[in-house]
């Protein structure tokens, strides 16, 4: 499934359905007020695309059906289980990247910053090394692993650190890799600076940023949960177009409640979680 068309719910909460169709394959924006179901339905759709059950059982759902623009469709079967099925001539499911960013209770305090969520996000998606897992770490190793790709590779890696230098040049910060410890550091001036002494919201631009790049620009669903949280507005104008610039194959379905975020031309994006949630 490189991208979803349509979501029908029924039993959300018992008595709701959300029934949405001809869901855009590129941006959705999903508005509506506090409680109105945003944060459950990016959860349920990661769940089902996902393929974790538990995130789904606390629902008590009672039909949930994701179809693709490609006649892929997962459905929930039983309390327990997701089944799937495909239209398409192959005779495997193509999973998709589903990647679901979420909202971070940030530890302010100095002797927690290390364990704060945030921060334990960030660290994993660059060094975390695991089977099924991207990480930028890794990245990195393919152009030593696989040199006809090292320049297409280092290019792409050289693009990414010129983006965040971009963003990261009010404060006068330029990322670099640390030949000591081969790890990410920004340096202002003589000064170095660890990932743990950045600002919350310059660490969530860097998470959102890494897991975007890891892509590489290959079909994929991005759901995210009010990726405004700490960022400053001028970031929040911008995200959805260096998201697009990163993966323009990725799907976007981002709930929020900052115009800034949908000010720069996405406006005809908006959904309005009243007009598919029902009784």
């Amino acid at each position: 499934m490189e991208s979803i068309k349509e979501v029908n719910i029924e039993g959300l909460w018992g008595t709701k359905k959300v029934h949405w169709y001809n869901i855009n394959p590129d941006v959705n924006i999903l508005v509506g007020i506090n409680g109105s179901g945003k944060s459950s339905l990016l959860s349920l759709i990661h769940g089902l695309l996902g393929i974790h059950a538990d995130i789904i059982k606390k629902y008590n759902l009672s039909t949930f059906i994701i179809e693709g623009y490609d006649g892929e469709r997962f459905e929930l079967i039983g309390e327990d289980s997701i089944g799937f099925t495909t239209e398409s001539n192959s005779e495997e499911i193509s999973f998709p990247g589903t990647t679901f960013i979420n909202t971070f209770d940030v530890i302010s305090s100095k002797e927690d910053k290390d364990v704060s969520p945030l921060m334990r996000e960030l660290l994993d998606v660059i060094y975390t090394t695991g089977e099924f897992k991207r990480t930028f770490f890794d990245y990195r190793l393919k152009a030593t692993n696989f040199p006809e790709q090292a320049g297409a590779i280092n290019e792409r890696i050289q693009s990414l650190y010129a983006l965040i230098n971009r963003y990261f040049a009010a404060t006068r910060k330029r990322i670099e890799v640390d030949v000591k410890t081969n790890r990410l550091v920004f340096r202002r001036g003589e000064e170095v600076i660890q990932l743990e002494d950045l600002s919350a919201g310059e660490k969530q631009f860097l998470l959102i940023i890494f897991k975007v790049f890891l892509m590489e620009e290959e079909p994929a669903v991005l759901l995210m949960d009010e990726p405004e949280i700490s960022l400053h507005v001028d970031w929040q104008h911008e995200l959805i177009n260096v998201i697009r610039d990163l993966n323009p194959n990725c799907q976007l379905i981002l709930a929020t409640h900052s115009p800034s975020i949908f000010g720069d031309g996405w406006g005809d994006k908006l959904v309005y979680m009243e007009d598919i949630l029902k009784l």
